[in-house]
């Protein structure tokens, strides 16, 4: 038994007649009668009481209860598809550095609700490494992060340039220079040293960490020791925003920038709704390259 047979049924149904029915689906009364008398055969009765069509038997009724449950169930599943295949639906699962999480995602996420509101976004705030883990394992459909070196099987595409600034407490000496600082400007003796720190492949960033008396590899434990005067350190622009107690100093070292990438795991396809996600973090990325550049 075919769906579209019991569509004409219906539409029989609601007609009361033949031809009105034939005209609504496309179809001449005597295929409309001939699919009549097909569904009788496959049932083993009669559908309607006489020969006009106009009062169902009591199969009639029972298989119009059942019909319009499954058209209306069938045109559901077909809607949810459409839905689901054009990023409508379904659940997008990122994991991004806590700078990404903060100042980029909000942003994108707030589009996705704009345009996909059905969509559910689980979000993972973690380390670098900790992305690329969550990609590799199959826990998230893509990440962004930078990772210290290749993953087998991790796909990595360029999304965003993150230059590094000095963070120095409000006030401090190095915010009065009226230029961009460079490495000699730095004081070792207050500089605290973190995680991104290894990242950079220069014998003047090397002294200033051998040099540190504090090392702090938590973002936000790191901002609060700079804002309780311990010292001054480096982070990406994204990581940090200027406060009443935050000094941000642009440096002059142009090669001091952390590539930020997009993560996916080679040879998958990303279900539609994080592929929506992902164009809206492209998108988003773009226009804060733009404004920062």
């Amino acid at each position: 038994m075919k769906l579209e047979h019991l569509r004409m049924f219906m539409a029989v149904v609601d007609a009361g007649e033949l031809a009105q029915a034939g005209d609504r689906v496309g179809r001449t009364p005597a295929a409309l009668s001939m699919t009549l008398k097909q569904l009788e055969s496959e049932l083993g009765g009669p559908l309607f009481e006489g020969e006009r069509k106009i009062r169902l038997s009591p199969l009639g009724l029972y298989v119009r209860a059942q019909a319009q449950r499954a058209i209306a169930e069938f045109d559901s599943a077909v809607a949810h598809m459409v839905r689901y295949a054009s990023g409508a639906l379904g659940t997008a699962k990122v994991a991004a550095v806590p700078s990404a999480a903060i100042r980029l995602l909000p942003q994108v996420i707030g589009s996705m609700r704009r345009q996909y509101p059905q969509v559910r976004v689980d979000l993972r705030d973690i380390d670098s490494a900790a992305v690329g883990k969550a990609v590799a394992d199959g826990e998230v459909d893509f990440g962004i992060a930078t990772l210290p070196a290749p993953l087998p099987g991790i796909v990595t595409e360029p999304l965003f340039e993150d230059r590094f600034v000095l963070v120095c407490p409000a006030g401090h000496r190095l915010t009065k220079l009226r230029r961009d600082a460079r490495w000699r400007d730095i004081d070792a003796v207050e500089f605290i040293a973190n995680g991104l720190c290894a990242r950079f492949d220069s014998a003047e960033v090397a002294a200033l960490v051998d040099a540190s008396l504090l090392t702090v590899r938590n973002t936000t434990s790191l901002l609060t020791f700079v804002e309780q005067g311990f010292g001054v350190t480096i982070l990406p622009a994204l990581a940090v925003t200027a406060s009443a107690k935050l000094a941000i100093v642009p440096l002059a070292d142009q090669s001091a920038v952390r590539s930020l990438e997009v993560l996916t795991r080679g040879g998958e396809t990303l279900s539609p709704a994080a592929q929506a996600l992902l164009g809206l973090t492209r998108g988003v990325a773009a226009e804060l390259a733009l404004t920062w550049s």
